[in-house]
């Protein structure tokens, strides 16, 4: 007994092999924006954490892309492998008012807060 199936429904299975096939293979690379976190000091002084950096970043910088003088000094480090960098900084001689605050990995990835000097 031979079986034969139409053209038909053996192009159904092949379209349907390949979408589940893609559709898998899209679902794989999912990564979260990176982002940080202030919290406060004493008097100028604030840390911060992060997460979602990319795992190879060996090194990070703290800027403020608004104002060149809101940040007097910083520091900035990350553990390799991990996606978490952590530091501190001076808040530098500013008017009160809300400040950018970026941190950003040696690769290039970045994360931006607000500050609020008051």
């Amino acid at each position: 007994m031979r079986v034969v199936l139409p053209l038909r429904l053996v192009w159904t299975f092949v379209i349907c092999a390949l979408v589940i096939f893609a559709g898998n293979s899209m679902l794989i690379t999912v990564q979260s924006e990176p982002v940080i976190s202030l919290s406060g000091g004493s008097g100028h002084d604030v840390s911060f954490s992060g997460a979602g950096f990319l795992p190879t970043d060996t090194t990070c910088y703290v800027s403020s892309p608004s104002s060149s003088g809101a940040i007097l000094s910083s520091a900035c480090v990350v553990q390799v492998g991990t996606g978490a960098p952590e530091g501190g900084l001076t808040i530098g001689n500013v008017l009160p008012g809300s400040y950018v605050i970026q941190v950003t990995g040696n690769q290039g990835d970045f994360a931006q807060t607000i500050l609020a000097v008051g």
